[in-house]
């Protein structure tokens, strides 16, 4: 497997400056905002029943594939968001209580990354990550070629995602590789964006839930923003735009709303 193919993806991921979009220019200033927020966020959900959650913890290297479960029908890997390693768990069986609201009972595993230290820190780590984790989901797979893999990535998880996508490089496809309020470059997923050629070649489906609530994501604040302020460009085939704003008042609420997790089940 290639899991260096992006490893200019930090400079590349900046938004575009030509042509400059309102968006884009709204979408610079969050950052700082997710350092103010972080916390508010981190403590955002009602503790959840973590029973039966694994856990993936990249904080201390590449973890054996027997960590996740194995010989499943399918498995979310949810990945959490900025300032949330703590919680990663409990973040994932919160998705999971949701998605079992709505009728969706498959395995969901939590996938942890080191978000410590300042966001521009913590957004390097995601990239670095991203590559990480799609080594170990070539050996996942290897041994379990039945299994179905789905990738669920909160806020800077969206990186983790994109950057999953990107490492895995056509080698294998998840079936689907999904962001919600993802902190992602606005024009990720775009023919000109850093991201086009990885979501054409290593899923089948690559959904962006997002919210106009939520002041925080970047992609995850709007559907992708692909061209200047009049032009909305080109994503790949696969890749869908899903609007949950009318169930998602915030950053944070997404995996415990029904709406949202609704939306996110009736594509799988």
């Amino acid at each position: 497997m290639t899991t260096n193919h992006h490893s200019n993806s930090t400079a590349e991921n900046g938004d575009s400056t030509t042509p400059v979009s309102r968006r884009r220019l709204l979408g610079s200033t969050a950052a700082t905002v997710v350092a103010s927020v972080g916390l508010s966020v981190a403590s955002g959900s009602v503790a959840a029943d973590t029973d039966g959650i694994a856990e993936l913890d990249f904080r201390d290297g590449v973890p054996d594939v027997t960590d996740a479960p194995q010989d499943e029908t399918e498995v979310v890997f949810k990945i959490h968001g900025y300032t949330s390693s703590s919680a990663s768990v409990e973040r994932a069986a919160t998705f999971r209580e949701t998605a079992r609201t709505v009728g969706y009972d498959e395995s969901v595993t939590a996938v942890t990354w080191d978000d410590s230290g300042l966001p521009t820190t913590a957004v390097q780590s995601a990239r670095d990550t991203g590559q990480l984790f799609a080594a170990w989901l070539a050996d996942y797979t290897d041994a379990n070629p039945s299994t179905t893999i789905r990738i669920l990535g909160h806020s800077m998880g969206g990186i983790v995602q994109m950057e999953t996508l990107a490492a895995i490089d056509g080698e294998f496809t998840v079936a689907t590789a999904d962001g919600i309020g993802s902190f992602e470059a606005s024009d990720a997923p775009c023919e000109d964006g850093p991201f086009f050629d990885a979501i054409q070649a290593s899923a089948d489906a690559v959904h962006n839930y997002y919210s106009t609530n939520d002041g925080v994501a970047r992609l995850g604040s709007g559907p992708a923003d692909c061209g200047g302020w009049f032009s909305d460009g080109t994503t790949p085939d696969n890749y869908i735009d899903v609007d949950v704003s009318d169930s998602v008042s915030d950053h944070s609420a997404y995996r415990a709303e029904t709406g949202c997790v609704s939306a996110i089940v009736d594509n799988y």
